[in-house]
């Protein structure tokens, strides 16, 4: 079953996935993906 997960980012979040994905510096995504989705992904799955 597909779920859908968004984010709204504020232009200085953006700017900083720009250059995360620029740069393919992996420790700083993951540093991203924790401080945007925290809960989020697990909220998802319980069914929220």
């Amino acid at each position: 079953m597909k779920k859908t997960l968004a984010i709204v980012l504020e232009e200085a979040d953006l700017i900083e996935l720009m250059l995360i994905m620029m740069d393919d510096d992996a420790v700083s995504a993951l540093a991203f993906l924790r401080r945007h989705m925290r809960g989020k992904a697990r909220k998802l799955l319980e069914g929220g």
